[in-house]
């Protein structure tokens, strides 16, 4: 299980949700840079959607490697943060290819080995844009997300792929169902399978107080935490993979040895850039 991997035959799915309620606009850091965690979310994402084109990319060809998907949920509605609308919100990574952007450059602080600062850019395509505002439908934005999986797990093509992964990026509580709902939707997601395994959901709190401790990828079991919103949480997220259980423990330093539950609470926007690459990881090209 967990084994196959991506090729153009057997496609892998990636899907990003995230929170654009008004508390996104709230202020954070990412690589010493002030900005709105909206902001941050975006940076991340985009250099995510970034890497997985760059490992998509053969001799200058970018092959149908991923299906991609960002969905964005804020007020009353959960839909399509791409510049490309489709039926299922899904784009192959060749088509969203076709419609990349100049890359625009980020400068910031880097920490070096012998503790001096220096300063970094990097170039990223502009894959989404931060915009946030309004009331926070989680239960409807997964229910979307579960529709989704539902049917590309059902298709006869996609039957032997690795199973979709989901990020869910969130920094607040929902207010549009009861928990009893969203653990339900939760679980329907993660039930959805190809004959690789289950679908894997991952979710990530964002903290909105940088001094606060975070904790990423906790044990499974160990959800003792006195926080009724990380309970939840670590409840609504997947036990990752086995073969994932090196990578988490040389990348973040969890406490125990695995497994490992694939949720983060009160992680900061650097630590975020972490988590969604050991996630990519799981993903093997061929």
């Amino acid at each position: 299980m967990y084994n196959q991997p991506i090729t153009h035959l057997n496609r892998g799915a990636v899907i990003i949700v995230v929170d654009c309620s008004m508390s996104m606009q709230e202020q954070t850091f990412l690589n010493n840079i002030c900005m709105s965690k909206i902001k941050a979310v975006s940076v991340v994402c985009n250099y995510l959607i970034d890497e997985l084109l760059e490992r998509a990319t053969r001799l200058g060809e970018v092959r149908n490697y991923y299906d991609i998907a960002v969905i964005g949920y804020h007020g009353d509605s959960a839909e399509s943060m791409l510049a490309i609308n489709t039926p299922n919100n899904f784009v192959a990574i060749d088509r969203l290819a076709e419609i990349r952007s100049e890359p625009r450059t980020m400068n910031f602080e880097q920490r070096v080995g012998d503790g001096r600062i220096t300063d970094a850019n990097f170039t990223l395509h502009e894959w989404i844009k931060p915009e946030a505002g309004g009331k926070t439908p989680m239960f409807q934005a997964l229910s979307t997300v579960y529709n989704m999986v539902d049917m590309w797990c059902a298709k006869p093509e996609n039957r032997l792929s690795f199973p979709p992964i989901i990020f869910h990026i969130t920094d607040g509580e929902f207010n549009d169902s009861t928990e009893s709902d969203i653990l339900n939707i939760a679980h329907s997601i993660r039930k959805t399978s190809t004959e690789d395994g289950n679908t894997l959901l991952i979710n990530i709190h964002l903290s909105s107080n940088n001094d606060h401790q975070s904790e990423i990828f906790p044990s499974e079991g160990s959800s003792t935490h006195i926080s009724p919103h990380y309970n939840m949480l670590y409840n609504m997220s997947s036990t990752l993979p086995e073969q994932l259980n090196s990578l988490v423990s040389s990348i973040s330093k969890p406490s125990g040895s695995g497994p490992y539950r694939g949720m983060a609470y009160n992680a900061s926007a650097c630590e975020l850039l972490t988590i969604l690459n050991i996630g990519s990881e799981s993903i093997n090209l061929a």
